[in-house]
């Protein structure tokens, strides 16, 4: 059955708030709908799947709360259902399983790109719902336009993007953790395609890898955000970050190219970060080792990118000389939300300060996951809280304010 606060489904309300019910316990649908009142939102309730997904394409709700056990239907197909018919309601999980199950399913919705407020271990509060939703939204994320299967570049585009200047760095600003001071940038590749579409990495560097161009990438990128560098900010110390693959860690062509464009634009190298990026395990016999050595040797910093995931291991840190761990976005994005992230991103800090390393953590965006972040001690972060990839000029100025 279906139970409507307000108006009935189809007509027009007045309030941003439309909550959509899923569970199998009236009682409990009930109450819910009585602290949605409460809070000046209209409430709609279902106990079974079939009629819940009927009033998801009619009514049209702001909010969804989805009870992960229900007899016939759990809340995993729910959640499948829902991203199979591009449902852009916010998604609140409630249950009274394990914690660890509700985290499990707050993944599985952000896997499957659904809107997520949080999860709600019953039984909770009208604050605790009143919260969620409240900051439900989803916050606006910058996109990329990939090239279309039918213009997807080719290695000769790539090589004279590279000649003609096509491809440059956008800057992401680092800040310390324990007083929000800018600290520095790291240098993200982008592609300006003319008028097609601006270009990520993802697009781009899997094919510059595949084409032997990784070191003239990685060396185009080095030359004009360290240009950058000692243009705009040569009496200051802030650090610029640059991502090496492990590809071109096989000789020290690319590690010498980025220390002469530091004596050519007035850098010193310990202003230097290399974030070694890896699609596969560094090869302790290729000669990496040596490499990275000669590197901290010139003062260079070395940054282990994407720690915890992949192929970034204890076993990198015991053979390589890393002087900077990089937290994954992934851990630092369910910081707030999961144990088992929080756990993760607290033992990364505990292995970078008992090795003597500083901690960085990417995809830090919002308050609440800086401030964890400040109270766990790590040194510095990184993402749309901070500053998105800006271009030059917007970076100078983003610079002086901060």
């Amino acid at each position: 059955m279906t139970d409507l606060r307000s108006k009935p489904p189809g007509q027009a309300s007045g309030s941003h708030l439309r909550l959509l019910i899923l569970d199998d316990d009236p009682l409990v649908g009930e109450t819910v709908r009585m602290m949605a009142a409460s809070i000046g939102a209209e409430s709609a309730y279902c106990r079974s799947a079939e009629e819940f997904f009927m009033q998801v394409s009619q009514w049209g709700p702001s909010h969804i709360l989805l009870d992960l056990v229900m007899p016939g239907v759990d809340g995993v197909e729910v959640i499948q259902r829902l991203a199979e018919m591009g449902c852009q309601s916010t998604l609140i999980i409630v249950s009274g399983v394990d914690r660890r199950v509700l985290d499990a399913a707050q993944r599985s919705a952000k896997q499957h790109q659904l809107p997520l407020a949080g999860a709600l271990s019953k039984p909770f509060s009208r604050s605790a719902l009143a919260t969620l939703l409240e900051t439900g939204s989803t916050t606006p994320r910058l996109k990329l336009v990939a090239a279309s299967p039918n213009a997807a570049p080719t290695s000769q585009d790539l090589a004279r993007a590279l000649a003609e200047g096509e491809i440059g760095p956008v800057f992401q600003p680092k800040v310390r953790c324990s007083d929000g001071s800018l600290i520095g940038y790291e240098a993200l590749a982008r592609w300006n395609r003319g008028d097609t579409a601006v270009c990520g990495p993802d697009t781009f560097v899997p094919l510059a890898e595949q084409t032997g161009q990784a070191t003239r990438l990685t060396e185009v990128m080095a030359d004009r955000s360290l240009a950058w560098l000692g243009s705009n900010f040569a009496a200051l110390p802030h650090a610029m970050a640059i991502n090496i693959p492990a590809q071109c860690l096989k000789d020290d062509q690319s590690v010498r190219t980025i220390a002469e464009a530091c004596a050519r634009y007035g850098v010193v190298p310990e202003r230097v970060v290399l974030e070694v990026t890896e699609s596969g395990a560094i090869d302790p016999d290729s000669g990496a080792l040596d490499v990275l050595t000669r590197a901290r040797l010139m003062g260079m910093k070395l940054s282990i990118d994407d720690f915890g995931v992949g192929y970034s291991s204890l076993v990198q840190l015991a053979r390589m000389p890393f002087s900077e761990l990089k937290i994954d976005r992934s851990f630092v994005a369910e910081l707030c939300h999961s144990c088992e992230a929080h756990a993760i991103v607290a033992a990364i800090i505990g292995l970078g300060n008992g090795l003597g390393m500083t901690t960085v953590a990417e995809g830090v965006e919002d308050l609440d996951t800086y401030m964890r972040l400040r109270e766990m001690g790590c040194y510095a972060a990184q993402g749309y809280f901070i500053g998105r990839p800006m271009q030059a000029s917007r970076a100078v100025a983003w610079s002086d304010t901060a």
